[in-house]
């Protein structure tokens, strides 16, 4: 059986994942956000870790009885998640026990360097809204509204409280009267380092909404000396991250489970 460490107990998988650059993975190790299971307390030889929609396997993959309580914790936590091993190991893990039940997806890297930024483009994409359109910078009220719909919840759902999310993280959103219609936020923090999210309502794509608000987002980001990461998952927002600036790097291959996506 698995058990889940507290916030204040993820020194135990440091040495895990003391290599790693991903800004989720390092984010919950540090324990400000995403959830974390280890076999045993003391020394774990692996872990999961899933942050929203994203789950890493870390370590030496188990065998017999607790490959089966890692592979139920999987199915229990991560089922709709993206699949990240850390090694060619974990890859023929999840393949071995997942067999039919899972398939390799492609994703898209960008590279993190401010020096590609444009600050004049940046904000020239900020000004060019559709009149009536405002960008405001996420706070407690606006926090809430993001929570409150599906489509927007990703920009701010993995912090547990508004006061999470302002303390740790910050975002932006564009407003049509006071309805939420696109926003683009932190989606997970480690530091110095923030993983971006971006979401448009369906009736309000292609309008610019998603550019202002990522130039918001980077403008404040560059201003502070942090690093935004953008991970793209289809060709299309590789496309938007290119007009504000970043230069993409390489596709890279990860699992999912086919039950999530018969659903």
């Amino acid at each position: 059986m698995m058990i889940e460490l507290g916030r204040a107990k993820r020194q135990a998988i440091q040495p895990i994942c003391a290599d790693s650059r991903d800004v989720l993975l390092r984010g919950a190790a540090e324990g400000a956000i995403g959830r974390v299971w280890v076999p045993h307390l003391t020394n774990p030889s692996y872990c999961l870790v899933v942050v929203g929609d994203f789950a890493y396997l870390l370590g030496l993959p188990p065998k017999g009885g607790k490959a089966l309580d890692l592979k139920g914790q999987i199915f229990e936590s991560a089922q709709q998640a993206f699949l990240y091993p850390q090694d060619e190991r974990w890859a023929d893990w999840i393949e071995e026990q997942f067999a039919d039940r899972q398939r390799i997806v492609t994703r898209y890297a960008l590279k993190k360097d401010e020096h590609h930024f444009d600050l004049d483009r940046l904000r020239g994409y900020l000004s060019a809204v559709p009149k009536g359109v405002r960008i405001r910078r996420i706070d407690r009220r606006l926090y809430h509204m993001a929570m409150k719909e599906e489509w927007s919840r990703d920009l701010c759902s993995n912090f547990d409280t508004a006061e999470h999310f302002l303390e740790c993280a910050f975002g932006y959103v564009a407003l049509k009267g006071r309805e939420l219609i696109a926003g683009c936020s932190c989606y997970g923090v480690s530091e110095g380092m923030m993983e971006i999210e971006v979401d448009t309502r369906k009736d309000w794509r292609r309008k610019g909404l998603a550019l202002a608000c990522s130039a918001a987002f980077l403008l404040e980001c560059l201003e502070k000396g942090l690093t935004p990461n953008w991970d793209a998952v289809n060709l299309q927002s590789v496309g938007l991250a290119e007009k504000l600036g970043y230069v993409f790097e390489k596709e890279y291959q990860v699992y999912r489970l086919k039950e999530m996506e018969e659903r």
